[in-house]
């Protein structure tokens, strides 16, 4: 039994999209982003609303095929076909982009080409070494961002409001943590679908709202007795997984429990908090700047956050979705094998529903292993 009704969240979000559009009519300026590189802090700060562009599709996939070449990976297809189809999107007043893959540092030009949408461009240092020169560019980059959202909205993001939101994110952050924390037990009554589901209305609701939702969960989960059932633990990891991947998790916890992960949009959106010391726009290029990524060099550091989460969380397995052509994941696949030592089973697909018995079968076969 759900905790939380998979139509509760959807409900949750639908109605929250219906509230963006009102303020939006008002005069608020809304700024979507992709990626946990993106300081939200510093959008809401600015007095904008921002809304994390993560969705998949079949039917945007198709419908965003035509703005794209080929070869571009499912995601990028189904962002630009959702700027089309999803109400979300269509809220989006300016993309705030950060450079991280080749086809997410291109997309933002074809936004902006084919939807006439602005884009704020911060760039990231591909090398993660935290060199004072690197720190210095990223920070430098900030300062342009809160240049073109001060533009956008009207309202300068102060240290006062800064600190503000830095606190409120963080604070969410940590609650979002404990919540995934719960999943240390045996037999874990949260879900990794009901966890995907609750980060994906906590990016759209705003740190405030999100948390309120956080803390109902949490007092669901402390009055529900747990089974006794001891199932294999598993791992998720790979590219980004998006609300409409649940059913793949939903398949997948038929027979298991999906306990930990190491997705962006999962555990490692949440994973640590801005420190403490140095002005609000030092703290946050430190802390967005360390932030790890497969396409990254070194990448070191998510391979050590993988460990991390696989041992305190007694993994028996890992199981790793790459969408067609996200080649920064589809190509460590053997090396992360290598490295946490444990079965992993790697689906490369794209968002159509029509192989989804063959990864049903393999899913099962994988399963039976453990």
């Amino acid at each position: 039994m759900e905790l939380i009704p998979r139509a509760t969240f959807e409900q949750i979000r639908r109605e929250r999209v219906e509230e963006i559009a009102a303020e939006r009519q008002k005069g608020t300026k809304v700024v979507g982003y992709f990626c946990i590189y993106a300081p939200v802090e510093m959008v809401q700060a600015a007095g904008a609303i921002p809304v994390r562009l993560m969705r998949g599709g079949h039917a945007a996939e198709e419908a965003g095929e035509r703005y794209l070449r080929a070869d571009a990976c499912s995601f990028c297809s189904a962002c630009m076909g959702n700027f089309e189809l999803d109400p979300r999107f269509k809220q989006v007043d300016a993309v705030l982009a950060v450079n991280t893959c080749d086809m997410m540092r291109r997309l933002p030009e074809s936004i902006e080409r084919h939807f006439a949408i602005p884009i704020f461009q911060v760039y990231m240092p591909r090398t993660s070494e935290p060199l004072p020169h690197r720190v210095a560019e990223f920070r430098r980059q900030l300062d342009l961002l809160a240049v073109d959202l001060g533009k956008l909205t009207g309202v300068p993001a102060s240290d006062e409001r800064l600190e503000s939101e830095i606190a409120a994110f963080n604070h969410l952050r940590a609650m979002l943590r404990q919540t995934s924390d719960t999943r240390h037990v045996n037999s874990p009554l949260l879900s990794g679908s009901t966890m995907l589901d609750l980060a994906a209305t906590a990016w759209l609701l705003g740190p405030v709202r999100a948390v309120s939702l956080v803390e109902e969960l949490l007092r669901i989960i402390a009055a529900r007795p747990r089974s006794d059932a001891h199932r294999p633990r598993l791992m998720l990891g790979g590219s980004m997984l998006t609300e409409d991947d649940r059913w793949l998790l939903d398949l997948v916890e038929g027979k298991a429990d999906i306990v930990t992960d190491i997705l962006c949009t999962g555990t490692r959106w949440f994973a640590d908090e801005l420190p403490t010391e140095g002005t609000p726009l030092d703290r946050m290029a430190r802390f967005y700047f360390g932030r790890t990524c497969m396409h990254r060099r070194p990448n070191n550091d998510l391979y050590s956050y993988a460990h991390r989460m696989a041992r305190e969380f007694r993994v028996a397995g890992l199981v790793y979705k790459t969408l067609l052509y996200c080649d920064p994941y589809a190509f460590e696949v053997k090396r992360l094998q290598r490295a946490l030592g444990i079965p992993v089973l790697h689906l490369d697909t794209d968002y159509s529903t029509e192989n989804r018995e063959q990864v049903r079968t393999r899913v099962e076969a994988f399963l039976e292993t453990l």
